[in-house]
């Protein structure tokens, strides 16, 4: 009987295996800065508030283009720089996958914002040579919450390209929306520019049941709504940009991230206790604090959390994978155990994954 619910656990609902997650990059970039050094570029040194913002964000250093002509050009100036940056990082994440073009039915990829076409899926569709009947789509808008919807959009995908893999690349450029201050600048501003960093992973989802890594278990992707639905959104102007974050986003995610997580992990015949590994979106200081304390969860639990943040600060899309790949890496997840992901993101979106290794 064991045997017959673990076989079943390990397919989909149409009696598919359920895909695994084979292969797992995520970059670092080669070009930091620390936090006092984007204080100074930003033109925010001796300002108190930003000062005191950047000194107590959690964040170390981080990927950026903080590079003058980057800065002085205008924020539609910047849109075929990021893009082939983006398109360079990809190809970066997917080198180090060593997949082959030939075995990939469905390319996903995603980025917070993008002024590209083509999109950056069919740039590396191009670019690695695969087959032009490759289904390839990209996805804007959903930023840090991204990690699991593209986990299961991708997993629903595979089900039209049997034995095939699935490549997915989250790549961000938050420099794109990091201008230099203003008098009349909002705090929300100064905030977003002491949090975000650029960066790119890539995922190679595959169901041969012989690979490596966690296996997909289940997902599930809750918006939140009601009045959360603004508490992560572009501010766009001419001459001006930034990604505002509510100042009560933190307290949102504590108080809606709790339920989502019991529900699904109930639906899944499991607890909290249950989990062995806790993935959990680098979104800030307050946001991984708050979702720590109401799931009850040790400061060891969150501690790939807290570096990934410290080492890149938060990259949006790829945010998640890159907790995962510290977490693979760090915590050496041991057969039978298992992982929840946990990302939080713009709607305010809330995203579940159970992995099992």
């Amino acid at each position: 009987m064991l045997h017959a619910e673990r076989t079943a656990r390990a397919r989909g609902r149409a009696g598919r295996p359920r895909p695994r997650i084979a292969a797992l990059s995520a970059c670092g970039w080669e070009t930091t800065f620390s936090q006092q050094e984007v204080l100074e570029r930003l033109g925010l040194a001796g300002n108190a508030f930003a000062e005191g913002i950047f000194e107590r964000s959690g964040v170390e250093r981080r990927g950026l283009d903080l590079s003058e002509s980057f800065m002085n050009s205008s924020l539609e100036g910047r849109a075929t720089r990021i893009e082939d940056e983006l398109l360079r990082q990809s190809v970066k994440a997917i080198d180090a996958l060593e997949l082959d073009p030939d075995s990939v039915g469905t390319v996903i990829t995603s980025s917070l914002y993008s002024l590209g076409c083509p999109t950056l899926a069919h740039r590396l569709v191009e670019h690695y040579g695969m087959d032009p009947a490759t289904d390839k789509y990209h996805v804007t808008g959903v930023g840090c919450a991204s990690g699991v919807p593209l986990m299961r959009l991708t997993a629903q995908a595979m089900a039209e390209h049997p034995g095939r893999q699935a490549l997915v690349v989250a790549a961000e450029s938050m420099s794109g929306t990091i201008t230099r201050a203003r008098p009349a600048d909002s705090r929300a501003k100064i905030v977003a520019s002491a949090i975000f960093g650029d960066g790119c992973a890539a995922a190679l989802l595959s169901d041969d049941q012989r690979a490596g890594g966690p296996r997909i278990l289940a997902s599930r992707v809750h918006q939140l709504g009601g009045s959360s639905l603004g508490a992560v959104s572009l501010k766009w102007a001419p001459e001006d940009s930034y990604l505002h974050l509510d100042r009560e986003l933190p307290d949102l995610a504590g108080a809606g991230v709790p339920a989502v997580a019991d529900s699904f992990l109930n639906d899944n015949g499991l607890r909290r206790a249950d989990i062995d590994h806790w993935i959990v979106h680098p979104g800030g200081r307050r946001i991984i604090t708050n979702v720590a304390s109401a799931l009850e969860l040790s400061d060891g639990d969150v501690e790939c959390s807290w570096r990934t943040l410290a080492e890149h600060g938060n990259v949006g899309t790829p945010a998640i994978l890159y907790v995962l790949d510290e977490t693979i890496k760090r915590r050496r997840p041991q057969p039978g155990e298992r992982g929840l992901m946990v990302t939080i993101g713009p709607g305010v979106g809330v995203g579940m994954m159970l992995l099992l290794w």
